[in-house]
């Protein structure tokens, strides 16, 4: 378990979609980031690179880990804003707002894994995304904080 207040991480974060017609999608991305620990919730804030669609325009991005009751939220804010949380069992939707407009997304969460160890913390996401309120993919999100 990482024991200092705040400090300095590398974010590797593995995604996975696959959308209702069978097509797979996967992406990889490793950002530095800031790790805080309050109170046995785990705060990670991280950037992401902006699309080129975007202005290449930063997004971040803060991930809090509730590891006794198996739950994470996840904040953007940036090129595009959006607030969701993952809770096994449960669903949860909101606005994902974009320079071009805003979409209702939402997330059906049916697994969440929390391991923490000395020299990283692993959180695994999986859920099935909607959008507009129709199911578009089963994911997978994979994030290590080491």
């Amino acid at each position: 378990m990482i024991r200092e207040r705040n400090t300095e991480c590398m974010v590797c974060v593995r995604s996975e979609q696959i959308s209702e017609t069978g097509e797979r999608q996967t992406m990889e991305t490793r950002s530095k980031g800031r790790l805080s620990e309050r109170e046995g919730v785990l705060y990670v804030l991280y950037e992401e690179k902006g699309e080129k669609s975007q202005g290449d325009a930063p997004v971040k991005n803060l991930l809090k880990i509730q590891e006794k009751s198996l739950r994470a939220s996840l904040k953007k804010s940036g090129a595009v804003s959006w607030k969701i949380n993952f809770e096994q069992g449960k669903r949860d939707r909101s606005e994902y707002v974009t320079p071009y407009g805003a979409l209702e997304i939402g997330v059906e969460t049916r697994e969440v894994k929390v391991k923490k160890r000395q020299e990283k913390t692993s959180l695994l996401l999986v859920y099935t995304l909607f959008i507009q309120g129709e199911r578009q993919a089963e994911c997978r999100l994979e994030l290590e904080i080491l």
